[in-house]
């Protein structure tokens, strides 16, 4: 059965693009455009996975990361934080993890997406399932 990966991104292009990616590695691609639509399909189609954006309107994804890892049902997902600020650079993730309780994503990916090095940590990650 094939592995399903969540993208919630508020720009149609970075969607398209991570999921012909996913795709292409094998998976089911379900999109979602904000940090609230990405929860409800967390609910109803059980993702393996989650590419997540941190800047979106409505839920950003900051909020939608704390939900998720608060959350019994959902803290087990393994989430990739999509980011424009590099890890190295200004990105912190001491921004997504106020709640000192809150484990650190299980990845990172910048913008723009590398097709090679997200599909490698995606097949890292899932292959651990």
């Amino acid at each position: 059965m094939k592995k399903k990966v969540l993208i919630v991104d508020d720009e149609p292009e970075q969607i398209e693009f991570a999921s012909t990616v996913m795709e292409e590695n094998g998976y089911i691609a379900i999109s979602a455009s904000n940090g609230a639509e990405g929860m409800r399909k967390v609910h109803t189609e059980k993702p393996d996975l989650i590419l997540l954006d941190i800047l979106m309107p409505e839920k950003g994804g900051l909020g939608m990361y704390r939900d998720l890892k608060q959350n019994e049902e959902t803290k087990h997902i393994p989430v990739v934080i999509v980011t424009g600020v590099a890890r190295g650079g200004d990105f912190d993730d001491r921004m997504i993890r106020q709640d000192e309780d809150l484990p650190p994503p299980e990845g990172y990916i910048e913008k723009p997406m590398n097709p090679d090095a997200v599909g490698k940590l995606v097949n890292d990650l899932l292959s651990k399932i």
